[in-house]
C-alpha cells in the first residue's frame, strides 16, 4: 500500500515534483478533499448572506464580526504549534518501521550453526524458522487491523499452517492476561538448546550468537507493543486539533470580502474567491491530515505498512534459506579478475558518460611557488628559568654527577641527618610520633629514608650469572603432614653425608632433590680470560666454594669425555652458594660459545633443565656431560 515514487525523482529536472501533483493515490487531494469541501461551502454560505440577504443594519453587524474575526486570527500560534507536532510524528513513524522485525539474519545463523542433513536436522531448521513467522503474526495481528482481518482467530493461524494442533493446544493451555504473543520465542530457544544438546549446533557460542539474534526479533515485535500502546500524548493531538479548526472557523468568517465602498482597510478589492484563504486552509488542514496518517502506520491508509506482504515474505525467504539453501552454494571457479591486479567493470554506452576520476584529494593539484616551496632555517628558542622556577631545596636523589655531567660540580646542600627511624632531624626527639613524617614532608624536609647502597663491584665488567634457589617449602596445608616432610629431608640430609665419593652415578642421576640439589649455584666468568675478539678456546668447568664458606665436606668429580665438574662444599648446607667458573672451550670451530650466557649449542636452552631458577647440580651436571 506505499506509494513510492523514486523512479520519478532519481534525477533533478524542470518540474520534478510538479509531476506527482497530478497524482490521486496517496495524494494530499485524497485525503483533504472532504474538509475543503466542507470549509468552501460555508464561506460561500456565509458570502450569500452578506451579499443578498441582509440588510444594511445587519451588514454593519456582519461587517464587526469579520474585523474582529481577522484580528484575533493572527494571535493563534499555529505555525509553531503544527510544525513541532508533525516532527514529531514523523520522527515517530520511521522509528516504527525501523522496529519492523526481518527474518533474514536469524534464518542465516540457523542455517550455518544448526548442522545435519537427515530429516531431523531439516526438521528442527524449518521449525525454529516457522517460529519466527508465527511470532511475526502473533505480534502483528495483535497491532495492525490488516492483519487482524486476515487471521481474525487462531483457526486461521493454525489453518495456515503457521501453528500445529499440538502447538495450539499448548499455546491454549498456558493461562496468562498480559498477552500470549511472546510464547513462539520460547519455543524458539527451548529447541534451540535441545539442538544444542544433540550435539547439531557444535559450540556454546554459536548457541549465544543464534539466542542473541532472536532476543533481537523478539525486541523488535515487543517495540511494536510500545509504539501501539504509549502513543503521543493526546492533550497535544488535542491541542494542534483544536489550534486548526478554531483558526479555520474564525477565517470563514474574517477572510469574508466585505464592500469596497465603506473604506474598511485591507479591504480594497471584492472577489468572490478567496484564493490565498483557499491555499492557507490546504497548507494547514494538509499538514494536519499528514500528522493524522503517519501517526498509526499499521492501519489501512495508502502510506501505512504493508504488514501482510512482510509475512508473505518473511515466510517465503525463512524456509528458502533453513532449508533449499542450507549451506549449499555454487561450485568454486576462478573469476574472470584471477590474472589481472587492477580488475576493471566494463560500462555500458548509456553508462560511460557517468564515469569519474578517482578522488584525490582537494589540494593535491594546488600549486606552490617554488621560492615558497624551500626549508627556512629556525631559530633556536633559549629557555631562561625565572627565580620563581628554581627550587629552594634540590633533591636527594639521584646523584648531582649525573645531573651535571662534565660540568663543574654545585655546592653540595646539606643533607638533613636521618636517625636508625628514617625521621629527619627536625623531628628527630618525635621520632615515634606517628605523623613525623608528615610534618617533615610539609617543612619541605625528604622523606625518603636511608637504604644502604650496593658497593660496585671491581675488576670484572662482566655480569655474574646467578642461579639461586629457594630452600625446600612445603606445599601442603596439614601440620602433621609437614612434620612428616620434615623428617623425610632429615634422612635424605643424613644418607648424603654418609655416601661414599665414588657415589658419582648415584648423584648424577638422582632426581628426588637432595640438600645437594638445593644449593645455589654461581656461575662466575673472570674478565681476565675473556677475550675481546670472542670466546677463549680453552674448556674447563670447576666448582668451587664460595670465600665466606669452608671447605669441610666431600668432595665428588663427575667427567664425562674431556670435561671434568668438582663439587667442594658441605652437603649438609644448602643455603651455601657454590660458584662455577666457566671458561669456553670447543676442539672445533662448530662448537664455539656464542654467548657467555647461552650454553655451548646455540640451539639448546637451559629451560630444559631449568624452571623458574630452581636448578639442581645434578641437572647441570647432565647439562655439561652432554656437551
Amino acid at each position: 500500500m506505499t506509494v513510492t515514487y523514486s523512479l520519478n525523482v532519481s534525477k533533478a529536472r524542470l518540474l520534478g515534483f510538479a509531476k506527482l501533483l497530478l497524482r490521486w493515490r496517496g495524494s494530499i487531494y485524497k485525503l483533504l478533499y472532504r474538509e475543503m469541501a466542507i470549509f468552501c461551502g460555508l464561506y460561500y454560505s456565509l458570502s450569500a448572506l452578506y451579499r443578498y440577504i441582509l440588510k444594511e443594519s445587519q451588514r454593519t453587524v456582519f461587517e464587526k464580526l469579520a474585523l474582529y474575526c481577522e484580528a484575533f486570527t493572527n494571535l493563534i500560534p499555529l505555525s509553531f504549534v503544527l510544525g513541532f507536532y508533525v516532527s514529531i510524528v514523523v520522527s515517530r513513524w520511521w522509528q516504527q518501521f525501523m522496529s519492523l522485525p526481518w527474518p533474514d539474519k536469524p534464518c542465516m545463523l540457523i542455517s550455518a550453526y544448526v548442522h545435519g542433513r537427515d530429516e531431523r536436522g531439516r526438521l528442527i531448521r524449518r521449525t525454529l524458522a516457522r517460529y519466527l513467522s508465527l511470532l511475526s503474526v502473533l505480534s502483528f495481528q495483535a497491532v495492525s487491523t490488516a492483519v487482524k482481518k486476515r487471521f481474525p482467530t487462531l483457526d486461521h493461524v493454525e489453518e495456515a499452517g503457521l501453528m500445529t494442533k499440538e502447538e495450539r493446544t499448548v499455546y491454549e493451555e498456558i493461562s496468562v492476561v498480559h498477552g500470549k504473543w511472546w510464547i513462539p520465542a520460547q519455543w524458539f530457544t527451548a529447541l534451540a538448546t535441545r539442538a544444542r544438546k544433540e550435539g547439531r549446533i557444535k559450540d556454546d557460542i554459536l548457541l549465544s550468537d543464534l539466542l542473541n539474534e532472536l532476543h533481537t526479533f523478539r525486541g523488535n515485535c515487543g517495540m511494536l507493543f510500545n509504539f501501539d500502546w504509549i502513543s503521543i500524548p493526546l492533550v497535544y493531538t488535542q491541542v494542534v486539533t483544536l489550534a486548526i479548526y478554531t483558526y479555520f472557523m474564525a477565517s470563514v468568517m474574517g477572510r469574508q470580502y466585505l464592500n469596497p465602498e465603506k473604506g474598511y482597510p485591507g479591504y480594497e478589492v471584492d472577489l468572490y474567491i478567496p484564493i490565498f484563504t483557499i491555499l492557507q486552509f490546504f497548507f494547514y488542514m494538509g499538514w494536519l491530515k499528514v500528522a493524522e496518517q503517519l501517526i498509526n502506520p499499521f492501519g489501512e491508509d495508502d502510506d501505512d505498512f504493508e504488514l501482510n506482504w512482510c509475512l508473505d515474505r518473511n515466510l517465503v525467504i525463512s524456509f528458502l534459506i533453513v532449508d533449499e539453501m542450507c549451506q549449499r552454494h555454487p561450485r568454486l571457479v576462478k573469476d574472470q579478475y584471477w590474472d589481472e591486479l587492477e580488475p576493471q567493470l566494463p560500462y555500458t554506452k548509456s553508462s560511460v558518460a557517468l564515469r569519474t576520476q578517482p578522488h584525490l584529494g582537494s589540494a593535491v593539484n594546488l600549486d606552490i611557488n617554488l621560492d615558497e616551496a624551500e626549508f627556512v632555517p629556525m631559530e633556536t628558542i633559549m629557555e631562561d628559568d625565572g627565580e620563581e622556577n628554581t627550587y629552594s631545596s634540590p633533591p636527594v636523589s639521584p646523584n648531582t654527577e649525573l645531573l651535571y655531567p662534565g660540568f663543574p660540580q654545585p655546592d653540595k646542600p646539606t643533607i638533613p641527618i636521618v636517625d636508625e627511624t628514617g625521621s629527619q632531624s627536625g623531628l628527630k626527639g618525635f621520632s615515634d610520633f606517628p605523623g613525623s613524617k608528615f610534618l617533615n614532608m610539609l617543612i619541605g624536609h625528604s622523606s625518603s629514608e636511608n637504604v644502604a647502597q650496593t658497593p660496585k663491584k671491581e675488576g670484572s665488567i662482566m655480569p655474574t650469572f646467578t642461579l639461586k634457589t629457594p630452600s625446600r617449602k612445603s606445599r601442603t596445608s596439614s601440620q602433621s603432614e609437614n612434620t612428616k616432610n620434615s623428617q623425610n629431608d632429615e634422612k635424605d640430609d643424613q644418607e648424603l653425608v654418609t655416601m661414599p665419593q665414588e657415589s658419582h652415578d648415584v648423584l648424577k642421576n638422582d632426581a628426588t632433590g637432595t640438600s645437594v640439589q638445593q644449593s645455589s649455584l654461581i656461575i662466575d666468568i673472570p674478565a681476565s680470560e675473556i677475550r675481546s675478539d670472542g670466546p677463549t678456546d680453552q674448556s674447563e668447568f670447576s666448582v668451587k666454594k664460595s670465600k665466606d664458606t669452608e671447605p669441610t665436606g666431600t668432595v665428588e668429580d663427575c667427567k664425562e669425555g674431556n670435561k671434568m665438574v668438582t663439587f667442594e662444599g658441605d652437603q649438609n648446607q644448602p643455603s651455601k652458594d657454590v660458584v662455577v667458573e666457566m671458561d669456553s672451550a670447543s676442539d672445533s670451530p662448530t662448537d664455539q660459545v656464542q654467548s657467555p650466557f647461552e650454553p655451548t649449542l646455540s640451539d639448546e636452552s637451559l629451560a630444559v633443565y631449568v624452571e623458574s631458577n630452581q636448578s639442581t647440580v645434578s641437572s647441570y651436571a647432565e647439562l655439561l656431560g652432554e656437551q
